[in-house]
Order: C-alpha cells, then sequence, then structure tokens
C-alpha cells in the first residue's frame, strides 16, 4: 500500500524561524497523572554541537509529509478493558488512540522522522539523562529524538507499576519493572530506532529514534517538519 507521497525539501536562506517540535498531536492527560514542570518530556532532544555562527548565512529545511492514496488506512482505537486499565487513570479511563498512525483530515501524517545527513555534523549530549515518562499507562512522547550517546531515563509518573521493554538491535535490550514514581535509566550508544513496550499494559509502546545526527524533526499533527541551521545547499531528506 502507498501510504507516503513524494514530498520537497526547501532550503530557504535567511533567519531561521522557531519551529515548535513537541506537538505531535493534542491529547488531555488526566491532573492526577501529569509530571512535574522540570520533568515534562519533549520530542526531541537533539542539539548541534558545531552550529554555524551567528554572522553566516542559516537555512531551514521544511516540508510536508502526506498520504496519497484514494481509500485512508482504517486505525482501530486501542482495545483496553476496564480490568486491563485499573490504576492508570483515577475517575477516568484510558486514552484509547491509537498512534500507530495519525493522519489528519488534510492528510497530514504525524511522528514521522526526517534526518539529514550533514558533513562534520556533531551532536551535544545533554549532561542530564533523558526522560522517557509513563503517564496514565501511555508512554510520552511517542516518538522521541535522542542523541546517539545519551542516557535514557525511564521514568513512571502513574501510581501503579510499569515495564520496560525494549525491542533494539543494536543497543542493549532493557527489560525492568518500574515502580510507581520510579525510574531505571540506560544508556544508548549507537543510532537506531527502538520500540519500546510494557508487558504489563500490552497496549503501551513508543519509540525512541537515537540519532547520530543534530539535523533531524518529528512531523507536527499536520505532516509539516521544520530542520533549521543548515548553510545553503542541497541534501538529501531520509524518512522513517
Amino acid at each position: 500500500m502507498k501510504t507516503l507521497s513524494l514530498f520537497s525539501v526547501l532550503l530557504v536562506a535567511g533567519a531561521a524561524t522557531a519551529a515548535n517540535l513537541g506537538e505531535q498531536h493534542e491529547h488531555e492527560t488526566p491532573n492526577c497523572c501529569k509530571p512535574a514542570a522540570d520533568l515534562a518530556p519533549r520530542a526531541s532532544y537533539l542539539v548541534n554541537a558545531n552550529p554555524l555562527a551567528q554572522d553566516e548565512i542559516q537555512g531551514t529545511a521544511t516540508g510536508k509529509v502526506v498520504f496519497e492514496g484514494e481509500k485512508r488506512p482504517e486505525v482501530e482505537d486501542l482495545s483496553i478493558s476496564e480490568k486491563q486499565e485499573k490504576g492508570c487513570v483515577e475517575g477516568g479511563s484510558t486514552d484509547k488512540t491509537n498512534r500507530s498512525l495519525l493522519i489528519s483530515k488534510e492528510g497530514g501524517i504525524a511522528n514521522v522522522v526526517i534526518t539529514i545527513d550533514v558533513d562534520g555534523a556533531k551532536l551535544k549530549l545533554p549532561e542530564e539523562p533523558i526522560m522517557l515518562d509513563q503517564i496514565a499507562c501511555r508512554f510520552e512522547p511517542h516518538v522521541m529524538l535522542v542523541p546517539m550517546g545519551a542516557t535514557a531515563k525511564y521514568h513512571n509518573s502513574d501510581t501503579i507499576s510499569h515495564n520496560v521493554h525494549t525491542y533494539s538491535t543494536k543497543n542493549p535490550a532493557f527489560n525492568k519493572t518500574i515502580a510507581a514514581g520510579a525510574s531505571e535509566e540506560q544508556k544508548l550508544e549507537k543510532a537506531e530506532s527502538i520500540e519500546v513496550k510494557c508487558d504489563i499494559h500490552p497496549w503501551m509502546s513508543c519509540y525512541l529514534f537515537v540519532s547520530d545526527t543534530p539535523f533531524a524533526a518529528t512531523t507536527a499533527a499536520d505532516g509539516s517538519f521544520s530542520i533549521r541551521g543548515l548553510a545553503p545547499g542541497e541534501y538529501t531528506a531520509k524518512v522513517w
């Protein structure tokens, strides 16, 4: 099935504009399960270690990933029984949105990762571990960009236990139970996409995209993306 259309990458010479890469899709997080503001997870932790100087011409690669076809794939909501979600959300129900394929009304596809290889580009590693959180029995965010060599912090903001089980091929596998309010850490030294699941709550899944380049972004809810700080020139974009 053909689901992705071809898209163009436009390099705009001039000042780059800020892009909010954290807004993948809108959904309400119950007040009972929201993490502290300083712990709120982000969609991207990629930082360029050797950016262009302020007086150099900088460009922004922009584009959109859209569905192309007469009939859209049918993506059903998650099937979660009351027994399975017990303890997930006090006085409410778990978000049952199936995030495996999110297509907007206009056809934009969310959570697609776009990467651009740039010669000599280097990643700046964060001083603190990068947090992947478990909130109201969902992993947050659904797709997270992690710099190669960084440490991931698997945190549990819920009041019940979860399990973090990674399905990796280049990095060591991780499979541990995370108690309520607790965290476990893992260093990710190889670039790859890693599926993460919870064996206790089988509907819980997300992806860690371990990147070897700072020039990457996830598409927003409308399928758009923006990658800043590029020197003028031609680049090849890869889609995951």
